[in-house]
Formats: structure tokens, C-alpha cells, sequence
């Protein structure tokens, strides 16, 4: 039987993020698209709280041979500040359905590659992080998907086995990694098909 519904934030709980925002940056700054959106491939230890969002554009630049824009650190700030800012489009419809499951008796939980940063600024306009029974954030726990570790952690705070959970996520590595470990893992597409997939599962498993 399914206890609990725990959702990714990135692309399921927030719009879906086309990636426009590198173009910006491109545009503010002269540096290529294609360079700054090395960050989708860098940021994991920015998720895992260990840099700043400033210290990941430096990495990047510096990396990409732009050594004088990587110690231009009011520009690294600011590069930093657009791409957090671009994640906070918020998905009202999937936020009300998380909640909604969430009354009708399903635990509530989030887990999601979330840097610190986010959180703190934006964090507050996403209804379902407070009322999560269970949030489990990647800055927090110094882990991120697909490490298993970071599943084990969600399976032990929610106190449940790990069939009786589903746990939605945009990302088939994180999807699979979640399956792994047990957990009933759903790929999501769009709200409507998460809706349906959920419903199968629970039908089929009560």
C-alpha cells in the first residue's frame, strides 16, 4: 500500500525550466551560451552545499579559460543570482496536487538536488516545502541524486519501507537510482501523467 508521495522540486514542483535564462546571461556578460550552461553538468557540489553560486560560475569560467571574468567576482555573483532565479517559476497546479494528496492522507515529502541559496531566497514560494512531512534537500544532508545514500535518508525519515512510497522526478537517472532502492518511482513527464501513473500504482497496490 502507498503511504507516501514524495516529490523532485526542479521541473516538477517549479515550471518547467527551458534554459532562456543562459541566453540572458550570454547577452549580459559577452561570454558563449554553450559555456555557462556548463553549470547543468557542474553543480553538484553546489546541491550538495559545498560552494556557493558564485564559486560555481568562477569554476566554470575558469575552467572555460576565462580566467579575468572568473575573478570578476560581482560578475560571478551575478550570473549566479540569474540562474537560481530562473528556477523559481513555480508549478501552482502540481503544488496543489502534492497538497492535495497530502489531505486525503498520503505523507508529503520533497527531495530535491537544492543548493543553499535557493532555499533562503526562494524557498518560501513553494507551498508544499513547508508543509512537506518529510523535506529532505541536498544542501542539507551534504548528498545528492542519484547517491543512494540520499534515498536511504528520505526511506529512514519518512519511517516507512520503501514499497510503500512513490517518488516523482524529471530526471530517468534519478528515477531508476530511486527504483534501486525499492521505491515505487514515477518519471515525470507533466502533471497529467504523474496524476495517472499515480493512480494506477495505488490501484494495483491496495
Amino acid at each position: 500500500m502507498i503511504k507516501a508521495a514524495v516529490f523532485d522540486f526542479g521541473n516538477v514542483l517549479s515550471l518547467h525550466n527551458d534554459g532562456t535564462v543562459f541566453d540572458e546571461m550570454s547577452e549580459m556578460c559577452g561570454i558563449p551560451r554553450d559555456v555557462l550552461a556548463t553549470a547543468m553538468v557542474y553543480r553538484g557540489e553546489f546541491d550538495r552545499g559545498t560552494i556557493s553560486s558564485t564559486q560555481l560560475y568562477q569554476q566554470i569560467l575558469e575552467r572555460a579559460g576565462y580566467e579575468k571574468a572568473s575573478r570578476d567576482t560581482e560578475l560571478c555573483s551575478k550570473l549566479g543570482k540569474m540562474d537560481l532565479h530562473s528556477w523559481a517559476r513555480i508549478n501552482t497546479d502540481s503544488c496543489a496536487w502534492a497538497l492535495d494528496l497530502q489531505k486525503q492522507g498520503f505523507k508529503l515529502g520533497i527531495l530535491s538536488n537544492m543548493p543553499h541559496e535557493f532555499l533562503s531566497e526562494c524557498g518560501g514560494m513553494v507551498p508544499p516545502f513547508a508543509a512537506a512531512d518529510v523535506a529532505v534537500f541536498s544542501c542539507n544532508v551534504n548528498l545528492i541524486k542519484p547517491e543512494p545514500a540520499i534515498y536511504q535518508h528520505l526511506i529512514g525519515q519518512l519511517d516507512l519501507q520503501p514499497e510503500e512510497i512513490v517518488f516523482f522526478d524529471d530526471i530517468e537517472e534519478n528515477v531508476e537510482a530511486a527504483k534501486a532502492c525499492g521505491i515505487n518511482a514515477i518519471k515525470w513527464n507533466n502533471l497529467e501523467q504523474a496524476q495517472a501513473d499515480f493512480v494506477s500504482l495505488v490501484q494495483k497496490l491496495q
